[in-house]
């Protein structure tokens, strides 16, 4: 009869954390998750068997994983000190492991929670060196041709040229409102579809710029779309500042477990000109970093950067 009952009791605070469980960490849910812990381990006082040790041992999980230390620490040493008096009382040697069990499940949620937070907390530094990244490029390009702009107006009074600057201006202004959305989207979803992203930038590049597509395109993951996005903004940079007016090509060539990134310009100072600079490093880097392989060369009168990414 005792059992029976406490485990009718046991059962209700199972029910009422299910029907709370949308509301996360609230104080409700605690509430419950606190109730199953502690029924579930005088059950096991009253009753010891594994079949129904699950309650004690899934509630301390959660304490350990989404519940402060105040609450969690304290339940989790409530039940396994219930498990341990029962040992002590001689009603049976399984409490004691479970006992045990009871304190790993608890140690393990919260290993759980702080995996969360490091990765959080590194999700946060990506993001914030994504849009550190983003606005440097659009506020430096604004910048030149808005100085570009007050230069043919102070030295020739260019009307004309100065208009030319300064749509420029505003042209990069959009472009880097929307490479910001698209980053944020990007990183907060997880996945990009990369062409759509490279379709804006060469559409942005003001360079006459060919797109091919070998394979079946697929969705990447956040930080291999932003790496492929990087390594093509900054080729393309590249190709516009030391071959104006010429024409690039981009080719992405989709294999079975990795995606082929080629950018092909002519250039109009030689290699060395083309690949001088900061560039060049911070590409290999973001390439590096998400094993992947880069590789750039001369030859023809081209410049060409080819990566490999995993995909």
């Amino acid at each position: 009869m005792t059992t029976a009952i406490v485990l009718a009791v046991t059962a209700l605070g199972w029910i009422g954390w299910a029907l709370a469980g949308p509301l996360g960490t609230s104080p409700v849910v605690t509430v419950f998750v606190c109730w199953t812990g502690l029924a579930g381990s005088v059950l096991l006082f009253v009753h010891p068997a594994p079949a129904v040790c699950w309650f004690t041992v899934f509630a301390c999980l959660d304490a350990g994983a989404t519940r402060p230390a105040r609450i969690g620490l304290p339940l989790a040493g409530a039940c396994c000190a219930i498990l341990v008096a029962g040992y002590l009382l001689g009603r049976g040697d399984l409490l004691a492991t479970l006992a045990a069990v009871t304190g790993v499940a608890y140690v393990v949620g919260t290993s759980r929670r702080d995996h969360a937070r490091a990765a959080t907390l590194a999700e946060r530094g990506r993001i914030a060196a994504e849009l550190h990244d983003i606005l440097g490029h659009s506020l430096s390009a604004l910048s030149l041709q808005i100085e570009a702009a007050s230069a043919a107006l102070d030295t020739a009074d260019d009307r004309e040229r100065a208009l030319a600057h300064l749509t420029r201006a505003a042209r990069l202004t959009r472009s880097g409102q929307e490479e910001t959305v698209a980053a944020v989207r990007t990183l907060r979803d997880g996945a990009v579809g990369v062409h759509d992203l490279v379709r804006n930038l060469i559409d942005a590049s003001g360079m006459a710029v060919g797109l091919t597509v070998h394979g079946k395109p697929r969705p990447l993951s956040a930080a291999t779309g932003m790496a492929v996005y990087r390594l093509l903004q900054e080729a393309l940079t590249n190709a516009s500042k030391h071959a104006p007016g010429g024409h690039a090509e981009v080719i992405l060539s989709y294999l079975p477990d990795r995606l082929t990134v080629t950018v092909d310009n002519a250039t109009a100072g030689g290699a060395d000109v083309v690949s001088g600079g900061q560039g060049l490093p911070v590409m290999r880097e973001r390439i590096t970093r998400i094993g992947g392989t880069l590789a750039t060369g001369a030859a023809g009168g081209r410049w060409r950067v080819e990566a490999q990414v995993p995909a």
